[in-house]
């Protein structure tokens, strides 16, 4: 059964979903790229440097997931209720596209129900942290990062 986690905290983790398993080397980059932080100023105190905590859903029966699945999951309603609120600001995807290029690239989906943007892939150096961290504190819409 496929099953996420939700979240009411005021400033979750960065939920990342992995969706391919052909590949563990590829899924390791895709790792190492998530363990640099994001350089937002370097004349800060702590030298500018943000890495957000991440929850890592590595379980095989999330295999060939699409977007819709993650977000149907995550919205899955109570039994005859509505559905729910997952307080995730963005979920990333480690799909297949994410393994397969010279660079690892996340799918940035949005779970919020009014979000009219499509999901769209995003490199997952630096970029994922900075996306996480201006959508938690509503700095950014999600479409401004895909523009």
């Amino acid at each position: 059964m496929r099953v996420l986690p939700k979240t009411d905290a005021d400033y979750p983790p960065l939920l990342l979903v992995r969706t391919d398993y052909r590949d563990d080397d590829a899924w390791q980059r895709v790792l190492a790229a998530l363990d640099k932080p994001w350089v937002f100023d370097e004349d800060d105190e702590d030298n500018g440097r943000s890495k957000e905590d991440i929850i890592r859903v590595d379980d095989p029966v999330w295999a060939d997931a699409t977007p819709a699945d993650v977000l149907a999951a995550l919205t899955a309603p109570a039994d005859g209720e509505d559905p729910a609120e997952c307080g995730w600001p963005v979920v990333f995807l480690a799909d297949r596209a994410s393994m397969r290029g010279a660079e690892p690239t996340l799918l940035a989906v949005s779970p919020d129900p009014e979000e009219e943007t499509e999901p769209y892939r995003i490199p997952a150096l630096e970029t994922p942290h900075e996306m996480h961290c201006n959508l938690a504190i509503a700095n950014m819409d999600f479409d401004e990062f895909g523009e």
